[in-house]
């Protein structure tokens, strides 16, 4: 491995980068094979359903580079090939994790702070996800790398290559490596290190030290991706009142320096490809969060990672918030660089972009264009603890005077009672908008091992704190919630975790108070069937009442109430799977009950199709109202080079077909063609209806690298 990770020297050592560069731009997979000194890595054992045991089946990687890449040649042994599980050839489907797969945990910084994670099926089909603060993931980033895979006499073998650009140019001389294998029949799971399965395998501080790859020429690191798009907008998707159509260009420019720095630029960029959001009918008080899926974002979107707040009710840092107003229209970027990297031992992220401004409503003054910026700084005190600080100024909607700073304090110990993970957050913030100044501290401690299981969270949320770039659903409170359980593992690896959950909320001047119970009990099977059973309690004082759907409201007073949940959900592994959930029982002074269904059907690798319906029905003295809900997906990907959905949905509460559509196709090795329609009811930040918005684009993409 030293000699093949190493850069050759002499003629020899020329000749072979030139062959390896030549091979690795012509066909990098096709053509390449794992030279003798490739690193040999096959010493694998279960996690599962025998946990330290050998694997019933063998697998066996080995890793080599060249030029610019790193390769994996993995090869899994079967000795029923006719009976290995692909459906997928669809890239990031989730569903893949549940089939026959190979995932490697890559480890660029040796830190067991973020790494990178990478899994591909027997089909080819690649799945990858970003990990930050040592074992959290965010599945919605992307890399650019190859994979080829096709099953064998012998099993399935696969080939991926992947460049070194990906990882950045660090300091560090040794990489951590883990693997994983997952045979849906027998329900085994097999991995290089750390055999404990309540330890998931993207939990870094596990893995294989290996020599860090170093690309035998630096190159410039430099990565141009210039665009056209040609965009149509309804009348109400461009604010104008009339229709509008526009080709424009836009640019975006990736560098990774030597010493491991990435500069992300963009000068007027649109994210009309990135997947819209599924609709929901929101029958609570408070905005929902919703997940970010534009790729500026999401380039190393961990770097901004704060104080374990994830999904949380409040972050300082939503990126959400920029390109898109308070009703779900887009706004592009003018410009927009983002710098993240490491430098004197400490992680850091930096932001800015000018939002660009544009009309709102007919009739109605333009939002003025914005200019946004983050900065994010986080070091290492020791192996376990990390201390942070963070900093936005901006805001989206284009009006000035909104700043926040705040500090963070992360524990991770995985190595604590005997191997177990104990990991605790800390932090506080302080915004100011206008003159207008407020406050919000919290913290979390979990304990999330087989056997006892603990999490507790706690926030204040102060009078007047407003984190203008940040997600918050409210103000003037006080909030905790956690879980205390157990946490069993069968001898035929299937999971059962009995526990009681609690939610408390309560504003600071105690006019509102929520409290919530629900004890639990929830199964996994070996194969990823999962079922969940829930009773809930709970009590609410509002001081204000609110309107859950049309037609009904909920007075100022205090209630109390109970339900019973159910969940049920067959594993994405089958060719036909289903899920369905039931909620039956009390709602304030009324009731609330709740059905949900999801079929979906993979015949083959190519087609999928997925069918939902809801309906959530609210009896109040005030009145009744029964919303429904009714989703249609359609996957097509006849390869892993062209992907198409069309996604259909409607409720009674806006009345409206809700479409959108994507296509994606890479014709050729670095360029790209992609369509989007959507025609979607936003519901927007104040839970109001917006008019049927339409927008289709048709953008053309190239990257080029050099």
């Amino acid at each position: 491995m030293a000699a093949a990770l190493a850069a050759g020297t002499g003629l020899g050592g020329a000749v072979k980068r030139a062959a390896l560069l030549l091979a690795a731009v012509l066909a990098p997979l096709a053509q390449a094979s794992a030279p003798e000194d490739a690193l040999l890595l096959d010493a694998f054992i279960q996690t599962s359903p025998s946990t330290g045991v050998p694997p019933t089946r063998r697998t066996e990687l080995r890793l080599w580079q060249d030029a610019r890449m790193l390769h994996v040649d993995i090869r899994a042994f079967d000795p029923e090939p006719g009976a290995i599980v692909a459906r997928q050839l669809r890239r990031d489907a989730e569903g893949m994790l549940s089939e026959d797969q190979v995932t490697l945990v890559l480890d660029a910084e040796g830190a067991g702070r973020h790494g990178y994670l990478f899994a591909v099926n027997p089909h080819g089909a690649q799945f990858d996800a970003l990990i930050y603060d040592g074992g959290q993931m965010r599945f919605d980033w992307d890399a650019r790398w190859e994979s080829e895979a096709r099953i064998e006499p012998y099993g399935w073998s696969a080939r991926l290559a992947i460049p070194l650009s990906v990882f950045g140019h660090g300091e560090s001389t040794t990489w951590r490596l883990n693997a994983e294998r997952w045979m849906p029949r027998g329900s085994e799971r097999v991995r290089l290190a750390g055999a404990r399965p309540d330890r998931p395998v993207h939990a870094l501080g596990e893995g294989v030290p290996i020599p860090a790859p170093r690309p035998e020429h630096q190159g410039w690191g430099l990565r141009i991706k210039p665009s056209l798009r040609l965009t149509r907008e309804s009348p109400a998707a461009s604010g104008t009142g009339r229709a509008r159509q526009r080709l424009e260009p836009g640019l975006e420019l990736f560098h990774e320096s030597a010493a491991g720095l990435r500069t992300t630029a963009a000068l007027n960029i649109d994210f009309g490809e990135a997947e819209a959001d599924e609709r929901s009918v929101n029958l609570t008080r408070f905005e929902l969060f919703r997940p970010e899926k534009r790729e500026f974002f999401l380039r190393d979107a961990g770097r901004f990672s704060f104080g374990g707040l994830a999904d949380a009710a409040v972050t300082p840092y939503y990126s959400r918030r920029i390109g898109l107003d308070a009703g779900g229209r887009a706004r592009g970027l003018d410009a927009g660089i983002k710098l993240t990297g490491r430098l004197a031992g400490a992680d850091f992220g930096a932001f800015a972009a000018r939002v660009a401004g544009g009309p709102t409503e007919p009739g109605e003054p333009d939002q003025r264009a914005a200019d946004v910026a983050v900065l994010r700084l986080a070091r290492p005190l020791d192996g376990r603890q990390r201390l942070g600080l963070i900093a936005t100024r901006g805001n989206p909607q284009g009006t000035a005077g909104s700043h926040l700073w705040g500090v963070d304090y992360q524990f991770r110990d995985t190595a604590w009672a005997g191997g177990k993970t104990l990991e605790g957050h800390a932090w506080a913030m302080h915004s100011s908008n206008a003159g207008v100044n407020g406050q919000a501290w919290g913290g979390s401690l979990s304990h999330l091992n087989i056997g006892p299981v603990a999490e507790v969270r706690v926030q204040r949320i102060g009078q007047g704190f407003e984190p203008a770039l940040g997600y918050l659903a409210e103000a003037n409170v006080i909030r905790g919630e956690g879980t205390l359980g157990w946490w069993h593992r069968t001898e035929g690896g299937a999971d059962v975790t009995p526990g009681l959950d609690w939610n408390y909320r309560r504003t600071l001047d105690g006019g509102e108070r929520t409290l919530v119970l629900n004890p639990e009990l929830g199964y996994t099977s070996a194969a990823g069937d999962f079922f969940i059973a829930e009773a809930f309690f709970e009590q609410d004082k509002l001081a204000q009442g609110y309107a859950p759907v049309p037609g009904t409201w909920v007075a100022p007073g205090s209630y109390r109430w109970h339900y019973l949940f159910g969940l049920l959900e067959t594993s994405h592994a089958r060719p036909l799977w289903v899920s369905g959930e039931l909620r039956a029982g009390g709602f304030y002074d009324g009731r609330r009950n709740d059905q949900a269904a999801t079929v979906g059907f993979k015949p083959s690798a190519r087609w999928e199709a997925r069918v939902g319906l809801g309906r959530h029905a609210i009896h109040l003295p005030t009145g009744r109202f029964t919303v429904k809900l009714a989703t249609l997906r359609l996957d097509h990907t006849p390869s892993t080079r062209l992907a198409g959905s069309l996604l259909l949905q409607w409720d009674n509460v806006s009345r409206a077909l809700g479409v959108s559509a994507r296509l994606r196709w890479q014709w050729a090795r670095g360029r790209e063609a992609v369509f989007s329609l959507d025609r979607l009811g936003y519901t927007g930040a104040q839970r109001r209806l917006e008019p049927q918005q339409t927008r289709a684009m048709l953008k053309l993409v190239w990257n080029l690298e050099r």
